[in-house]
């Protein structure tokens, strides 16, 4: 009987975990430009697969009377995580849970739109170059240092925040202390250091 209890609770706790370590479904969600003037929607097209996810996205300004004036849309894709730039017309989206163990050349890492129209992006494997540094689950890994510092207990990198900073400029940092700084406008990386 003791055998018995001990298997259901191995079962139990390896049923949970894996349970833990799907990834999330696609959900609709706002992002707001710095000043807060600009806004990007993101709506999941409900569908049986989500892999990968797909959905619309529509960039809108707040005009001085509190109406909402579209800018673009795009559609065909989904991301779990958007930036968009003051004046609306560059966005960056990052891209999904990566399956696997380490960066591949078909994981998308980052892509820069303007108005909505691909300007550039970007694999794991073409920013990712150590890859001993990224942290693995059971079903995808992690490869930003901000993933990653969020797990190892009482470590924190304030300079490991996505952002865009100045007015044109897009910063990252991957998780073998990479950190990037991209063009809005183009999509190109302006500045690299490690």
């Amino acid at each position: 009987m003791k055998k018995i209890v001990l298997l259901l609770f191995a079962l139990g706790i390896g049923g949970t975990s894996l349970i833990a370590d799907t990834p999330a479904a696609p959900f609709p969600y706002v992002a707001t430009a710095s000043w807060g003037m600009v806004y990007f929607k993101m709506v999941p097209r409900l569908s049986i697969r989500w892999d990968p996810p797909d959905g619309v996205g529509t960039a809108y300004r707040v005009r001085a009377d509190g109406s909402d004036e579209i800018l673009w849309r795009t559609e065909g894709w989904y991301s779990f995580e958007v930036f968009i730039s003051r004046d609306g017309m560059y966005l960056v989206a990052m891209g999904p849970w990566n399956e696997g163990t380490e960066p591949k050349k078909e994981d998308m890492a980052v892509a820069f739109y303007r108005e909505g129209k691909l300007l550039k992006q970007y694999s794991t494997a073409d920013l990712v170059k150590d890859k001993s540094k990224v942290l693995a689950s059971i079903s995808h890994y992690r490869w930003l240092a901000r993933d990653v510092d969020r797990m190892a207990e009482g470590k924190r990198d304030p300079d490991a925040e996505l952002r865009i900073i100045g007015v044109n400029t897009f910063r990252l940092k991957t998780c073998d202390a990479i950190t990037y700084e991209f063009d809005l406008t183009t999509g190109e990386i302006k500045k690299k250091k490690p």
